[in-house]
């Protein structure tokens, strides 16, 4: 066989492994979608205004409670910017870290692997993700709220982020659930942690230096900071790190998918 050959061969090989892959992760994504939706539109329609609703009411009673806003002129802005992030990364994170253990049968079938159900319903909160912003976003637009930030292609690096850090988070925490039984409760509490660590309600430059130090630690904390930074000029610019937000969710996955490769046969007795 000619060397050409034998790429192209390869090639083939590769390609229709990659279509096979797809047409799994599909299909899991749409029975994803029947198991926990049911087989009506209404039930995903759901699924989209649980986040948003509690991004809308997180919102509305801040605004009833503090009418002034610590920085900027808008505060469906200031506020909008620190809760997104949680909505994008948490909400799909939590449900990530349940997705082995909610699917567990599927991974008896020879062609569904481990990480095509965690990639299913990585895909699927992704797109829910993006429902909630669109939404959200067109709802600001109606009130007269200005929702353009100054600097577009930042706020969607930072959004692509923020999903970026929960999907690895939520791939680890796929795999340790799956083998530490009550490791979903650190899930939680670790989520609701970082939530109130991220500075989503308060102006973090006004804070002392040693409380911003510590909360620079939270990889949230700069997905907010990079959200703002969008839409206030010169925003986070002492504090913001952005590869440190985008190297904590490598080394998540890196970890997530060792960890997934090196306990396989784990996965699948238990």
């Amino acid at each position: 066989m000619l060397v050409k050959d034998r790429v192209l061969g390869q090639k083939d090989l590769l390609l229709g492994g990659l279509a096979v892959q797809a047409r799994v992760i599909g299909a899991l994504m749409l029975r994803d979608m029947r198991t926990r939706f049911g087989r009506t539109f209404f039930g995903y329609v759901i699924q989209v205004l649980w986040p948003l609703t509690h991004l809308l009411v997180v919102m509305s009673i801040y605004l009833v409670i503090r009418r002034l806003m610590p920085f900027g002129t808008s505060p469906a802005v200031f506020l909008g910017t620190g809760i997104l992030p949680y909505i994008l990364c948490l909400y799909p994170a939590r449900m990530i870290s349940m997705s082995l253990v909610q699917n567990q049968p599927l991974l008896y079938f020879p062609i569904v692997k481990s990480v095509d159900v965690v990639l299913a319903r990585g895909f699927l909160e992704t797109i829910t993700s993006f429902w909630v912003i669109a939404i959200f976003c067109f709802i600001l637009y109606v009130f007269g709220v200005e929702v353009m930030p100054i600097y577009p292609e930042q706020a969607l690096l930072a959004i692509f982020a923020t999903i970026y850090l929960g999907f690895s988070i939520g791939f680890l925490g796929a795999v340790l659930c799956k083998i530490i039984k009550f490791w979903i409760v650190v899930v939680f509490i670790m989520l609701i942690l970082m939530y109130v660590t991220s500075g989503a309600f308060v102006y973090v430059a006004a804070l002392p230096p040693r409380i911003q130090y510590y909360m620079s630690w939270n990889p949230l904390f700069h997905s907010v900071e990079w959200l703002r930074s969008a839409y206030y000029d010169g925003y986070g610019n002492d504090i913001l790190d952005r590869g440190y937000l985008v190297g904590f969710a490598s080394v998540n996955l890196f970890a997530g998918l060792v960890a997934e490769k090196v306990i396989r046969r784990i996965l699948l007795q238990n």
